[in-house]
């Protein structure tokens, strides 16, 4: 007599669920919106503006995963004044955020998580720059090379200060006062591998506009 073994395969959990599809695309309305109607401070080179449009990404990578803060670029993207040129250098930042994030809400210290939610959002951040410096040589033409956006920035400080500011206070706000609003349930596989292949391949860019050839 034989016995035949039923093997009970177990469902795959969903990259996002319905909750969190529905705070990324609310999220990425919000931000479709800002751009549409101009609700930003005008920044220091022509489709750089200071608006809220980091904020809503970062809230929606909390929330929903690499996938919400993606949502939310494409979206941002209908109207934003780079119009879909910008959409991938938003993703290295997304992508690093979401690569820490879940071991920032872990944290029992809410001074701590603040911290840490400050620091990473600053590395990301320093890292998006870069792609964007190469989009405004290599699309826009406004520098011949990146040196002179980076010592801007990054000299400067200003510019950089206050994109930070506008890309953790308010999600960091949101960590301390309604952390069930962004516990991190959502799954995304291969995300250490994801996010260094999004640097890597922003760094390569990003080099061909250096000008030390």
């Amino acid at each position: 007599m034989t016995s035949s073994t039923e093997t009970t395969m177990m469902p795959r959990k969903p990259l996002l669920n319905t909750r969190q599809i529905s705070v990324a695309a609310v999220l990425g309305g919000l931000s479709l919106i800002t751009e549409a109607f101009g609700l930003s401070l005008p920044g220091y080179l022509p489709g750089v503006n200071f608006n809220l449009v980091g904020a809503y990404l970062s809230i929606a990578t909390m929330a929903a995963g690499p996938l919400g803060g993606i949502i939310v670029t494409i979206l941002d993207s209908f109207t934003s004044s780079v119009g879909f040129y910008g959409l991938p250098f938003y993703w290295p930042h997304v992508f690093f955020l979401a690569l820490f994030y879940k071991r920032i809400y872990s944290m029992k210290s809410t001074a701590m998580k603040v911290v840490g939610y400050w620091v990473v959002t600053a590395v990301a951040l320093f890292i998006q720059y870069w792609g964007w410096f190469f989009l405004y040589v290599y699309v826009f033409k406004f520098a011949t090379t990146i040196w002179p956006l980076a010592v801007y920035n990054f000299v400067g400080v200003i510019p950089y200060a206050t994109f930070l500011a506008i890309y953790a206070f308010i999600p960091g706000f949101v960590l301390v006062t309604a952390p069930n609003f962004v516990r991190p349930t959502w799954n995304f596989p291969y995300l250490k591998w994801v996010t260094a292949a999004s640097i890597i391949l922003s760094a390569i860019a990003v080099a061909s506009q250096a000008g030390l050839r």
